[in-house]
């Protein structure tokens, strides 16, 4: 009796170590690995992050220097600790509305680096110094991966009005910041559902 219990166990432990061989590993997560690597500033394992998130490619596509591009540019627009998520997200959304527009360059390189656009953003302490803080990375990663607060034909975002104002910002340090519509909302029109307007 006391054989047939040992070997009972010893199957029993042998099927369980057995099966959890079989398991398949959980996938690693690569959203947390790609945001660390952002706030790292660690571009090789960012680059592996978003090529394991782009593996399956049933998700939108994420690449490692649009993501940290935008989390600076949030940083440097919105960046203050006191400042709202929706702001952030407003910012951001402006500059990928621009990428998506047929009024400004095609690239989120080329939106942020375009003359006069950016104030700040041609210089040393944007391109090089500035590090994107966790919040504002979260923003870019939350855009990047499809969430919106905007219409597309929102394309103007800062302290002045440059179009028809969409939506305001404000705040006792910061002042007002404004949202504001392109000036040819007809380059727009399919590209928006009619009940959101």
């Amino acid at each position: 009796m006391k054989r047939m219990v040992l070997t009972l166990a010893a199957l029993f432990l042998w099927l369980s170590l057995g099966a959890g061989a079989w398991a398949e590993e959980p996938e690693p997560d690569w959203l947390g690995l790609l945001r660390e690597a952002v706030l790292a500033d660690d571009r090789e394992a960012g680059l592996a992050a978003a090529e394991g998130w782009n593996a399956d490619e049933s998700r939108p596509p994420l690449d490692y220097d649009e993501l940290r591009l935008l989390a600076k540019l949030i940083t440097w627009e919105a960046g203050s600790h006191w400042l709202t998520d929706e702001l952030r997200l407003g910012v951001g959304e402006v500059a990928l509305n621009r990428v998506a527009s047929p009024e400004f360059p095609d690239t989120l390189e080329e939106v942020v680096y375009q003359y006069g656009q950016y104030v700040g953003a041609d210089t040393p302490a944007f391109r090089d110094e500035l590090q994107p803080d966790a919040a504002c990375t979260d923003a870019a990663l939350r855009l990047l991966l499809g969430e919106r607060i905007l219409q597309p034909r929102v394309v103007f975002s800062g302290h002045a009005v440059q179009g028809k104002v969409h939506s305001v910002f404000r705040d006792m340090h910061y002042g007002s910041f404004y949202f504001c519509e392109s000036n040819y909302p007809e380059l727009y029109e399919e590209t928006e559902d009619p009940s959101d307007s």
